[in-house]
């Protein structure tokens, strides 16, 4: 496929068909991931890909124990009346989490701390932490590129990260490895669509903060 067609039409999925990955397709995927760039070269990164049916119903549980309070929190706020759009969010969020055990593959995606050289939730950390999570975000976007190249469609969610002591023990993560995410991977059931986003144009100054930069001619940025 052509990149900007990959790169323009590779939503979050969150219906998913039950059709297993092929075993060649998974490992291209995570082959493209490896080659992201990080700091320093330190390729921090691990992934647990998770098949079994057991092991991925134990990922929906946790899921959904995060989900409940976080649309409570988040989405509804105590608000009685809701727009169509958070109705919308709330449909979709329900239905994600209720369904995430059919999804064929879950990817489980940790960082190796000392690769960064910096201690976990230190000042140095807290300074870092563009550094440290820079080299593990370019790698989940090739990977979800790569598995869109490939009509395998993904979502990355980091709803898990308030179970990180619950996931690593059901998939005996060590403990100096630090969840980042995670990605189900599978065939959409519905297809690819291309993402909503406002024009770019508004978003783009002209070498300073209060210089627009100027419209092409017909741009419709």
């Amino acid at each position: 496929m052509d990149f900007f067609e990959v790169a323009t039409s590779t939503p979050t999925v969150r219906r998913f068909l039950d059709r297993p990955i092929p075993e060649a397709d998974l490992m291209k995927v995570l082959e493209t991931a490896n080659m992201a760039p990080s700091g320093s070269n330190a390729q921090p990164w691990e992934f647990v890909v998770v098949r079994d049916i057991d092991a991925r119903k134990k990922i929906q549980s946790l899921y959904q124990e995060v989900w409940e309070p976080y649309k409570e929190s988040a989405i509804i706020r105590g608000r009685t009346t809701l727009s169509p759009r958070a109705v919308k969010a709330i449909a979709t969020g329900d239905e994600f989490a209720a369904t995430l055990a059919i999804v064929p593959v879950h990817l489980l995606v940790f960082l190796d701390r000392p690769k960064m050289r910096v201690e976990r939730g230190s000042a140095d950390d807290l300074f870092n932490f563009g550094a440290t999570y820079g080299s593990m975000f370019p790698a989940i976007e090739l990977l979800m590129l790569s598995a869109r190249a490939l009509g395998i469609g993904s979502a990355m969610t980091t709803m898990l990260s308030s179970r990180e002591p619950e996931t690593k023990a059901t998939f005996g993560v060590p403990e100096l490895y630090q969840l980042i995410a995670l990605i189900p991977l599978g065939y959409p059931d519905g297809g690819f669509k291309r993402p909503y986003r406002k024009p770019v144009l508004p978003r783009i100054h002209h070498g300073h903060w209060d210089r627009a930069w100027p419209a092409p001619a017909n741009s419709n940025l």
